[in-house]
């Protein structure tokens, strides 16, 4: 397992590949219209002449039927076929996907393609690459980065990898971002490799954002974009592994590429407090709303909380690994079928370590402990050459484990963001549990890009998903690009909005542009 040497580049050396003619080729070819050598000929034995020789295609009865392999009889009349059902058919989804057709063909991959190309033929990749990176191998490397996200404040930042710190299977990253006043973010992650399909990975976070919204719980919440200020600080020890290892040796065919199928967990500690009455980006303060009486106090929020936590995340995926394994894969390597079915399992687990003051009037505790688990089913049909059409459920509780104690709003379910129904900001929807059904259509762009649409409906109700009414779900669709084979520093280009519920118009009520570097790890 590698890791990028370079994620400002996007892919461009990756995707300059597919565009160059190999030498490869005409060298093959060369030496297959080489004749051998007499000598050698002429020493071969008989036999091994009669064993090269193929059976027959025909069978030896003439009246027997046909076998498998044998040719079917050519069309001689010249004629075309008859219009069926299905080629009417077929235009309705072509009319539809026209425009989305149109901007990815159009705007975006023959564009990039041209660009690639040059990037090529004028060494940009090798340019870009020598500036940034440094060290032995080059095997560091400090690239800037940048995240818009309307609704929020723009950031900007640095992104650092270390390969090979200290010995072969050590990892380092680390990522630093600035929004402006009040608005910073440290991430380090220390990762070493136990095998190339299994990890740990010591990481700690520092999260200090004046911006976050807040439009109180239940799947009817509105409000002029309240904000608060949220301070975080992070560690925890993590594990991610595949459940399938890799082969000793290049797959043969897709069918022996390895399952996605993936274990991670977690375990650390978080402490989190919240300002109510700061003021951000033009909108009103969340305490402000509470003393008019608009909003009331979110839980948890009078005193923030510290706690314990483990976690862990099982997916369960019948579909192969898109990546290859080996450095040697052939040029001809085919990604695998995207078919498959997918089952993710989730849970976590908090304790407090602290004693908190109450911010409700019927907690009757301030000590804190829940449990967060969730579920998500989905099937994914491959119609061509990797356009990929899915549909998941994707259902998530979260319970008090101590009578009369809080659960913290952030804690809670929450939609939008990175979360299903992105066409919302993230933690706009906030409640004790959420349902979405979500379609996705998924089609790659180039190399190191995916083109993905998806539509959902959902919303969060109450506990165990009380009040749940077709009524309530609300719409979230969008169109996006996103690169794919790091998982370190995920480059994203998004464009969705979101809709009031149903039973009030399911007007839209949110648009969301998002486009830069976010962070995975």
């Amino acid at each position: 397992m590698r890791a990028p040497r370079l994620a400002c580049a996007l892919g461009l050396m990756a995707l300059g590949t597919s565009v160059c003619p190999s030498a490869h080729a005409q060298s093959d070819a060369d030496s297959k219209a080489a004749k051998p050598d007499s000598a050698t000929s002429r020493a071969e034995p008989k036999e091994q002449s009669k064993k090269a020789e193929k059976p027959p295609s025909y069978t030896a009865d003439p009246d027997a039927p046909l076998t498998g392999d044998e040719r079917s009889l050519p069309d001689y009349d010249g004629r075309e076929e008859p219009t069926t059902a299905g080629d009417v058919l077929i235009w309705i989804p072509r009319v539809l996907l026209s425009p989305l057709y149109s901007v990815s063909e159009f705007v975006i991959r023959r564009p990039l393609g041209l660009l690639v190309t040059t990037a090529e033929r004028d060494d940009w990749v090798e340019a870009v690459t020598d500036f940034f990176t440094f060290g032995p191998d080059d095997n560091m490397g400090v690239v800037p980065t940048g995240l818009i996200d309307f609704g929020f404040r723009p950031s900007i930042g640095l992104y650092y990898f270390w390969n090979d710190a200290g010995h072969e299977q050590n990892q380092v990253r680390a990522r630093a971002a600035w929004g402006g006043e009040d608005w910073l973010n440290f991430q380090l992650t220390d990762r070493v490799l136990i095998d190339e399909d299994t990890d740990i990975a010591l990481a700690g976070e520092y999260l200090q954002r004046p911006d976050y919204v807040f439009y109180g719980l239940g799947p009817r919440s509105r409000g002029p974009d309240p904000r608060y200020r949220r301070d975080m600080l992070e560690a925890r020890l993590d594990f991610t592994g595949y459940l399938k290892a890799r082969p000793h040796h290049p797959p043969r065919s897709p069918a022996e590429q390895p399952t996605d199928s993936m274990l991670r967990a977690a375990l650390g500690v978080r402490d989190t407090s919240f300002r109510l009455g700061d003021r951000c980006c033009g909108s009103p303060s969340v305490q402000s709303q509470i003393d008019a009486g608009e909003l009331t106090a979110p839980p948890g929020s009078a005193d923030g909380y510290t706690i314990a936590f483990e976690r862990v995340d099982l997916d369960l995926d019948s579909r192969r690994r898109r990546e290859k394994l080996f450095d040697d894969d052939a040029s001809d390597w085919v990604q695998p079928n995207g078919s498959g079915v997918r089952l993710a399992l989730r849970g976590e687990h908090a304790t407090g370590l602290r004693r908190v003051e109450p911010t409700l009037a019927e907690t009757t505790t301030d000590r804190q402990a829940w449990l967060k688990y969730g579920a998500s089913l989905g099937g994914f049909v491959d119609v061509n050459a990797e356009r990929v059409v899915g549909l998941q459920l994707i259902v998530d509780f979260v319970d008090p484990l101590l009578k009369g104690s809080e659960i913290p709003f952030n804690e809670q379910m929450t939609l939008g963001g990175d979360r299903p129904m992105r066409g919302f900001l993230e933690g706009r929807l906030v409640d004790r549990s959420s349902a979405v059904l979500r379609f996705d259509y998924t089609w790659p762009v180039w190399v190191w890009l995916d083109g993905a649409i998806h539509y959902a409906v959902g919303n969060v109700f109450g506990e165990h998903l009380d009040g749940f009414e077709p009524g309530l779900l609300r719409q979230s669709a969008g169109l996006g690009l996103r690169a794919v084979g790091s998982r370190d520093h995920v480059f994203e280009m998004l464009l969705a909005f979101g809709t009031e519920p149903f039973d009030e118009g399911a007007e839209p009520e949110s648009l969301r542009f998002v486009f830069g570097a976010t962070s995975g790890f």
